[in-house]
């Protein structure tokens, strides 16, 4: 039940903030294919970064000798964080943007309709994610209050990738740096909010019989760890989405249009 509640709850909430982005373009706003296309392909996301972890962790396990989540608690938080969540999330939702930003190439406007396409790719990915990890009160009270995460990071890749074709078209900047950092500014946010969210410092009484002062305290500095990236993280939402919607025309002024007549034929 709580995971059908947590997938309502982001299609609502997500929902009508990715309908209110798509207003704050302006009169000339995104065709409703061009806005339903990449949340649908968005959820594909999800079975393909499951395809990346796997190979991510046998790589992983290969070189090191062992998995992601072996060894001291906060080593093993932050390899779980990069390796079986930020590098294979962040490279699926890479693939499904370019897809989306492949298949109708020569509508895309400008660098502000590059992030909307990435962050709808964030929001397909949120629904399955959400629904899968929302096992009872305690899962959908933790996942809730940051249900725009990677809706956030999908602007900041779109926004890097929007860039990397302004600056293709306009001859202004680098190329090779904007699409770096489409994918490694997302790997590196995720990594550092996976690492103190699901910190394996809160598992330390599992599976132990006997919990001592010392397990208590573990449990307590992994608890305040998760409290520490939880709230500022809730907060800083509002934060983007305002700044968003105030800097909307200057990012849709960055306009591949007059610099390509291919493009403003089409």
């Amino acid at each position: 039940m709580a995971s059908i509640i947590s997938l309502v709850l982001g299609l609502i909430i997500i929902g009508i903030l990715y309908k209110n982005m798509i207003a704050w373009e302006g009169s000339y706003r995104i065709s409703r294919g061009q806005a339903l296309l990449p949340v649908v392909l968005g959820l594909l996301s999800v079975p393909l970064s499951f395809v990346f972890f796997l190979i991510i962790g046998l790589t992983f396990k290969a070189v090191t000798g062992f998995v992601p989540t072996d060894g001291p608690a906060l080593l093993a938080s932050f390899n779980h964080a990069l390796f079986s969540a930020a590098l294979n999330e962040e490279l699926a939702k890479l693939i499904i943007t370019l897809i989306v930003l492949c298949i109708y190439r020569k509508k895309w406007r400008n660098v502000y309709e590059y992030m909307l396409v990435a962050g709808a790719v964030g929001f397909g990915f949120t629904l399955i994610e959400d629904f899968v990890y929302s096992m009872g009160l305690t899962g959908l009270l933790m996942r809730l209050p940051n249900v725009t995460v990677h809706m956030m990071l999908g602007l900041a890749m779109g926004r890097h990738l929007g860039l990397a074709r302004y600056n293709k078209v306009t001859g202004r900047g680098s190329v090779v740096k904007e699409y770096l950092l489409a994918y490694f500014v997302p790997v590196l946010c995720h990594t550092i909010f996976d690492f103190f969210a699901a910190n394996m410092l809160i598992h330390a009484g599992d599976n132990v019989e006997t919990i001592t002062p010392e397990i208590e305290r573990t449990t307590y500095i992994g608890a305040g760890m998760v409290l520490i990236i939880v709230i500022p993280t809730f907060i800083f939402q509002f934060y983007i989405f305002r700044r968003l919607k105030k800097n909307a025309a200057n990012l849709t002024a960055l306009s591949f249009m007059d610099t390509n007549s291919a493009d403003q034929k089409s």
